[in-house]
């Protein structure tokens, strides 16, 4: 399933240093900095599943530096975003819901689709 993000407007209830939507507005994702500069998922809520908030853990170096790029150019659209958020979300899954991901097409692994 493709990915579709779009920057979103932080909710003031829900501080964050940059929101996206994803998936046509089903998947709300809100992102901070850590002191190290790297991002971080602060929380992500999806429809009907509801919202989960944990220590979730960072994006490495590279990635962030990537993902912060797209986000200051609004460039989010793409194989490389879409793969960098989708692993970002693989590698939190223990902390997320297998099912919400899986339902809202972020748990795939796209790395053949990438060309």
């Amino acid at each position: 399933m493709p990915l579709s993000i779009r920057l979103a407007q932080p909710e003031p209830s829900r501080p964050c240093r940059f929101a996206l939507s994803l998936q046509g507005d089903r998947v709300f994702a809100d992102f901070d900095l850590q002191t190290d500069g790297r991002v971080v998922l602060r929380r992500i809520s999806f429809d009907g599943h509801g919202c989960c908030e944990r220590p979730f853990r960072a994006l490495s170096g590279p990635a962030s530096a990537k993902l912060l790029q797209a986000v200051a150019h609004d460039a989010l659209e793409g194989p490389e975003i879409a793969h960098l958020l989708r692993s970002y979300l693989r590698e939190n899954a223990d902390l997320l819901w297998a099912d919400a991901l899986q339902e809202h097409g972020l748990g795939e692994d796209d790395s053949c689709t990438e060309n």
